[in-house]
């Protein structure tokens, strides 16, 4: 279980994971992130009624901004 989770702290944990990837080849270059859409288990990124769409925007922002 997960507590105390936020968009704020998942942004960060991304930024640091990005930062410390290092890819096994050109080809396979993939960050996976765990139970994507998994509702049963609480581990979802699509827009909720709590926080909207906030996860997807902090997910789209690491991937997109060039200072990362």
């Amino acid at each position: 279980i997960v507590k105390h989770s936020s968009p704020t702290l998942y942004r960060s944990w991304l930024e640091k994971t990005k930062q410390q990837f290092k890819p096994y080849s050109a080809e396979e270059n993939f960050i996976f992130i765990n139970a994507w859409n998994e509702w049963g288990e609480g581990s979802y990124l699509e827009p909720d009624q709590h926080y909207g769409d906030q996860y997807l925007t902090a997910l789209k922002s690491v991937f997109t901004d060039s200072n990362n």
